[in-house]
Parts: C-alpha cells; structure tokens; sequence
C-alpha cells in the first residue's frame, strides 16, 4: 500500500535514526562508576531524545491523521475480531510462501500492521528508558536503584528493536525484489501519488 507524504517522512527519519543509534549503541563507551561514557555515547543520548521526539510526533499523526492504517490495527490484542484477522492474513501469508510468492500489499494487511504496532511500542519504550537513564544517572556515570533496573530492560529492548530491524528490513527487500518498488517508494517522500503497479502477486 502507498502511504501519505508525511508518514513516509517520518517513516524515513524514524529508520535513518534507529539505525544510526543501534550503530552507535556497538561503537560507544558506556558510562560506568567513576567513568563517564565517551563522545559517540553523548550521540548516542542526543539523538535518541530527537529520535522519541520524532516518535511522539508518529503517534500523534497516527491518532489524528488521515493515514490508512489506525491505531486500532496497530493493536489489534484487544479484539476478537481484530486478531481474527491477524491469523488469517498470517495464513495468507504462509500459502503464499509455499508457492514462493508475496500476497498482494496493495491493500492493508492485519499481520504486517500488528508487528508494525510491536516495532513501535519497542522503539518508543527505548527512547523513554534511555531519557530516564539520563535523567538518573548520577555525575560519576554510576547507575544505581530504578536507574540500574531501567539500564537493564533498555538493553533488552535495544535486543529485540535489533531482531524487529531485520525481520522489517527483509520484508522489504522481498517486496523490493517481487517487483513492488517498496524501497524507492518510502524514499521518494515527495511524491503524492503511488507509482504504477509493476507486479501482480494475486
């Protein structure tokens, strides 16, 4: 499906940084009692509180925009019928791969936007833990009490946005490689109106 100019915006900041700190996150000095975390962890900081910023921003657009997928299929665990749907697309999705083809993505899939939900959620509980942390770090670097706590599921969280990162980013490569043109289309956020279809996957 083709999204809106602004969520494809937000789309392509949200990945440019996500990727840019879970890069960071392997290359940084993490600030430890009596030793203070180094220049890529002050990026590493920084940009995260940029990055939930701009995560704030895609909730809100969510909520009150016009974009095709609500909120309410991004979580779809509170509804029978809802998660219904999920499973069943989710066997749409498995007699597809046993033929080795992709179902047709033109038109909103319950499973992708239950996962898209999940990615979500991990990468905004990320940000919001990594502010605490900054917040509850004593001058010394040192993390003590609810700080320690907080640092421990925010490497849990960092963890699965890792896992999220790669199961995303193949299934777009898939659809890039089916013919789709998914990749060049969240890229060109300037465009307004989809390209032509280049593919069938009926």
């Amino acid at each position: 499906m083709f999204y809106d100019r602004f969520t494809r915006l937000l789309h392509l900041l949200i990945a440019t940084g996500i990727v840019l700190e879970l890069v960071l996150s392997l290359v940084m000095v993490h600030p430890k009692p009596g030793r203070l975390g180094d220049t890529f962890y002050a990026l590493h900081a920084t940009w995260g509180q940029v990055l939930l910023g701009l995560l704030v921003v895609h909730w809100i657009w969510r909520i009150v925009g016009s974009g095709q997928v609500s909120v309410a299929l991004l979580f779809p665990w509170f509804s029978l019928e809802r998660c219904q749907a999920v499973v069943a697309d989710m066997q749409r999705y498995m007699a597809h791969a046993i033929r080795f083809r992709l179902p047709d993505s033109r038109q909103v899939s319950p499973l992708a936007s239950a996962v898209q939900g999940l990615g979500l959620c991990v990468a905004t509980l990320l940000g919001m833990s990594g502010v605490l942390l900054v917040l509850g770090m004593e001058a010394d670097g040192a993390m003590r009490g609810w700080v320690h706590a907080v640092k421990e599921g925010h490497e849990v969280l960092g963890s699965l946005l890792w896992g999220y990162l790669v199961v995303h980013a193949s299934m777009a490569v898939l659809h890039q490689w089916a013919g789709e043109g998914r990749l060049g289309a969240m890229v060109r956020v300037w465009e307004k109106m989809p390209p032509p279809a280049t593919a069938s996957h009926a």
